[in-house]
């Protein structure tokens, strides 16, 4: 074989080599996927969010509730509330590969940025668990304040986030475990969101969300619909599920002022968007539902039935 067929053959090899890369790259893009816990039944339906329909159902712990998935590493942690455990899913398969015992009952759960680290909210003995995804067990612990409910990991600081929903309280930890600062929110703070240098809580009994400057350490509150569970941000707008208006308020976070409510189903609770199909996912405990929006327009596309009590309290949406 001359020099000219091999480097033709080379070329060719190549060439197929990046069709062949490519097409699996575009397929990881195209079936993004929702993965819904289901509190009332056991379960987590799974969710083709290209094709906006249930394609599995997978039974996991008692009364699945927390969330966290670790979309380069394609795993899902789970929490159940009824078996005090974690069910560890593999993405790519959709099949439960591990099921890590805890103490305690797992309420709301994170993750590190580098996947390293999954911490989980303790509610009854007031701790903050961390589990090595290498080692898929529990390696440490930090203790917090009354009733830790949301939690989520602020990648521009290092910092972990947690509400106190009994004390009123945020508290955020540094990358030691170390409490660096505590700050008053409403009342009630449950769930939590952070981006960049603002973290934001939703306070349940006084109908308000917290602003948090996590440089100048300020806050600021602002009025929403009843009874709000969590909250999240895209661009200049916030996204916040009020559980007893059965709406969603949207915040103007240029002026820090609610825009409207719009519709949701019944309860709903948690939220998360895929920013690349421009799909806003909101879960409905009540109707046993998600409904999904156009971030664009924030038009209803669609409400899925998925199981009893769903829930998903945490990020949910497999990028």
């Amino acid at each position: 074989m001359n020099i000219h067929n091999k480097k033709f053959i080379r070329i060719v090899f190549f060439f197929l080599l990046f069709i062949l890369i490519s097409s699996c790259q575009n397929k990881e893009k195209i079936n993004p996927k929702a993965y819904i816990t289901n509190q009332g039944d056991n379960t987590v339906s799974i969710v083709d969010l290209k094709n906006l329909k249930v394609i599995k159902t997978l039974e996991v712990g008692i009364a699945p509730l927390g969330i966290t998935l670790l979309n380069k590493k394609k795993l899902g942690f789970i929490g159940n509330v009824g078996t005090d455990d974690i069910s560890v899913i593999n993405t790519n398969t959709d099949q439960i590969i591990k099921t890590i015992k805890l103490n305690t009952a797992p309420l709301s759960l994170t993750s590190s940025p580098d996947e390293s680290k999954v911490f989980v909210t303790d509610w009854f003995k007031n701790n903050i668990l961390i589990i090595s995804v290498e080692e898929m067990k529990v390696v440490n612990s930090i203790k917090v304040g009354v009733t830790p409910s949301g939690i989520a990991f602020n990648a521009k600081y290092n910092y972990l986030i947690v509400t106190n929903r009994d004390a009123n309280t945020v508290e955020i930890y540094d990358n030691n475990n170390k409490l660096i600062k505590k700050l008053s929110t409403g009342e009630h703070p449950f769930g939590v969101y952070t981006k960049g240098k603002y973290a934001f809580t939703a306070n349940v009994y006084d109908d308000t969300i917290t602003i948090i400057n996590l440089e100048k350490w300020s806050t600021q509150t602002i009025k929403v619909g009843a009874h709000p569970y969590n909250i999240m941000t895209h661009n200049n707008l916030g996204f916040v599920t009020n559980t007893v208006d059965d709406t969603l308020s949207i915040i103007d976070l240029k002026t820090n002022k609610e825009l409207k409510q719009i519709r949701t189903g019944e309860t709903p609770e948690n939220l998360d968007l895929h920013k690349d199909l421009n799909l806003l996912v909101v879960t409905n405990w009540g109707s046993d539902s998600i409904s999904i929006y156009n971030l664009n327009d924030l038009i209803l596309i669609k409400q899925i039935k998925t199981g009893a009590q769903s829930r998903s309290f945490g990020d949910f949406i497999l990028h």
